[in-house]
C-alpha cells in the first residue's frame, strides 16, 4: 500500500479491513480527475445517474465537476487503486477524446500490470525519478482508456434521473427550482425530491448549486473575474457565491488553480 502526493498528482493504494458503511465513502465533487481500479471488495460505484455494481479488474474514470458516491454493501475487504490528478498534466490533444469518455471499464491485462507496477515504482523510487516514472504510467493508462471501445461496461440508469441531470445541465446559467423542475417533467415536488435523493445521495438544490458552483470555478480557472463567473450563473449578491463556492471547493475564489 502507499500514498503519494506531489504537484497536481495524489496516487494511492488503498486497503480497509472492515470498511466503514458511510459516511466515509459518501457523494462528493471535486475540481480534478480520478480513475479508480477496484481490486476487491462489495461495493456499487455512483457516477451522476449511472449505477454500476464493481468487479475486480474494474475502473472508474471521474471526470471534474462529475457527482460520485461508491456504496459499500458488506463490512468486507475494500481494496483499490485511486489515481487523482490535475488536467495539467495530460496533453491537450487527449481533452477531446477524454469529454466522451465513459464511467465504467473492464481493466486489460496491459492495464491491470501497469496498476500493479505502480508499488514496485513507488518502493524502488523517489524523488524526480518517482514522480517521473508515476506521470509516465499516468499517461499511459490515459492513452489506453482514451483507445478503449466506448462504454465496454453497461451500468444501470434511471431515466427519471437521467432527464433531471440533462435539463440541469442544459440550463445551468438559468434560475433552476425544484418546482420548475417538477412543471417541466409533471412530477409532484415530493416524489422529485425524495427520488433524486435516493438515487443522488444529495438534495436536488444541493445539486444545483454544486453544479452552478462547478462551472463557475471552471471559467475562473480559465482567467474569468470571480465576480462575473457569479453572475453568470444567476448568484446575485457574491457574499452567498463567495460561501457556496468555499464550501463545495475547500478553498476560496482565485485565478490560480490551488495546489491539491
Amino acid at each position: 500500500m502507499f500514498g503519494y502526493i506531489i504537484d497536481g498528482m495524489d496516487f494511492a493504494h488503498k486497503y480497509d479491513e472492515r470498511p466503514a458503511l458511510s459516511p466515509d465513502y459518501e457523494k462528493h465533487y471535486h475540481d480534478f480527475f480520478e480513475i479508480l481500479y477496484f481490486v476487491k471488495g462489495d461495493a456499487d460505484f455512483t457516477v451522476e445517474d449511472s449505477v454500476y455494481k464493481l468487479h475486480s479488474g474494474d475502473i472508474v474514470f471521474i471526470q471534474p465537476g462529475e457527482h460520485h458516491h461508491v456504496a459499500l454493501n458488506r463490512r468486507v475487504s475494500y481494496e483499490r487503486y485511486v489515481l487523482k490528478f490535475s488536467e495539467s498534466l495530460l496533453p491537450k490533444y487527449m481533452f477531446g477524446r477524454i469529454r466522451s469518455r465513459a464511467s465504467f471499464y473492464t481493466a486489460t491485462k496491459e492495464m491491470s500490470a501497469l496498476f500493479r507496477n505502480l508499488d514496485d515504482i513507488y518502493d524502488r523510487y523517489d524523488g524526480d525519478d518517482r514522480k517521473t516514472l508515476f506521470t509516465c504510467r499516468l499517461l499511459e493508462l490515459m492513452t489506453m482508456l482514451c483507445l478503449e471501445p466506448e462504454a465496454n461496461k453497461t451500468a444501470v440508469h434511471d431515466n427519471t434521473i437521467t432527464k433531471i441531470i440533462n435539463y440541469i445541465s442544459e440550463n445551468i446559467r438559468e434560475p433552476i427550482s425544484l418546482p420548475a423542475i417538477c412543471d417541466q417533467f409533471h412530477f409532484s415536488q415530493s416524489y422529485i425530491s425524495n427520488k433524486f435523493s435516493r438515487h443522488m445521495k444529495v438534495s436536488v438544490i444541493s445539486y444545483v448549486r454544486t453544479k452552478k458552483i462547478m462551472a463557475a470555478h471552471r471559467e475562473i480557472m480559465q482567467g474569468e473575474k470571480a465576480t462575473d463567473a457569479a453572475e453568470h450563473y444567476g448568484f446575485s449578491d457574491y457574499s452567498t457565491f463567495y460561501r457556496a463556492y468555499v464550501k463545495v471547493m475547500g478553498f476560496p475564489p482565485s485565478t490560480r488553480t490551488p495546489d491539491k
